[in-house]
């Protein structure tokens, strides 16, 4: 479903650079991890040993405040986050990886400017890196600087081709603007470097139901999500409005019921359900809509512009 891309950028460039940091901070740690304070030893010590420890120090601190910087962020505090990223990126300004992750929390914080700058100086310091070309992209997408953000993917892509979260995201985004061609296109070429990722077979299979063509192939592609994820509630929501598509309402109810299942406030399948109990004359259909509502004040208008209108129009089902 669309309304969980963006969930997943969130959470590709927390996780992503969070695990490339959590290594650095330990591999730093491990190759300190002799130092200790004060040493009396250190009055004999030459100047180049002395810069040594000091430079092994300043590591040490840097991990420790880099440490504190991803405590603050998995306990949902972005501020504090950002105040320990400071302090680490006061001792080791150039370091990429943290730049990084100071540019995913600002934008957790809500400050995509100060992210954009974070990310953007990470590209100067390791233009051939595609990380934060992915990162940055994504932040460009949510201010819907659109040229900027295509042309950030693309770099990504280039510079990572077999990398298929690079070519997913850059798929999210086509599908955002409509492009379902390039979306399927690209989402194909995911699919083919990582084929046991479901998330990739259900973004598939929902921009086919965007685009209200291929809607056998997008069955397969949602049969195959689900295969790989059976707990996997977004893939049954697809695979639900593919048969919404298909007019067949009974399957597309069991789908949803699937979905609700797993995660019982998703209003996109709330909103499904009560669609196609409207189609079988379900009374509680109203029931369903009104709960969808609750959870997502403009759905219904945003599915009706996509043509699942809560009136039948008579075509594919909608």
């Amino acid at each position: 479903m669309t309304a969980h891309a963006a969930n997943y950028r969130q959470h590709y460039n927390l996780l992503t650079v969070a695990g490339v940091l959590f290594l650095a901070v330990v591999a730093l740690i491990w190759t300190t991890r002799g130092l200790s304070y004060p040493n009396p030893a250190d009055v004999h010590a030459s100047a180049p040993e002395l810069q040594r420890k000091a430079a092994a120090e300043r590591d040490v601190a840097v991990s420790r405040f880099a440490l504190m910087c991803l405590d603050a962020l998995s306990r949902g505090a972005p501020n504090e986050a950002v105040g320990n990223c400071n302090l680490a990126l006061d001792l080791d300004s150039n370091n990429v990886t943290l730049l990084n992750l100071r540019g995913n929390v600002q934008t957790l914080a809500g400050r995509p400017q100060k992210a954009l700058t974070d990310f953007s100086r990470a590209i100067v310091l390791a233009p051939t890196n595609p990380e934060a070309y992915r990162y940055r992209a994504n932040v460009y997408f949510t201010l819907k600087r659109d040229a900027l953000a295509l042309k950030d993917y693309d770099r990504a892509v280039a510079l990572d081709p077999d990398n298929a979260i690079g070519l997913e995201l850059r798929g999210h985004f086509h599908q955002a603007k409509g492009d379902y061609a390039l979306a399927i296109a690209d989402f194909s070429r995911s699919i083919a470097l990582k084929p046991g990722e479901a998330r990739a077979w259900n973004s598939r299979c929902w921009t086919r139901v965007l685009a209200n063509r291929e809607l056998g192939s997008a069955l397969a592609d949602c049969d195959r999500a689900i295969a790989l994820n059976p707990r996997y509630a977004s893939a049954f929501d697809s695979r639900g409005y593919v048969h919404v598509r298909m007019s067949k309402f009974a399957a597309a109810i069991a789908d949803f019921d699937r979905a609700l299942g797993i995660e019982p406030k998703l209003a996109t399948s709330l909103f499904g359900r009560g669609l196609s109990k409207l189609r079988t004359g379900d009374a509680t259909a109203r029931l369903d809509l009104a709960a969808a509502r609750l959870l997502d004040r403009d759905i219904e208008v945003r599915f009706a512009a996509m043509g699942f209108r809560l009136k039948a129009s008579g075509a594919s089902g909608t």
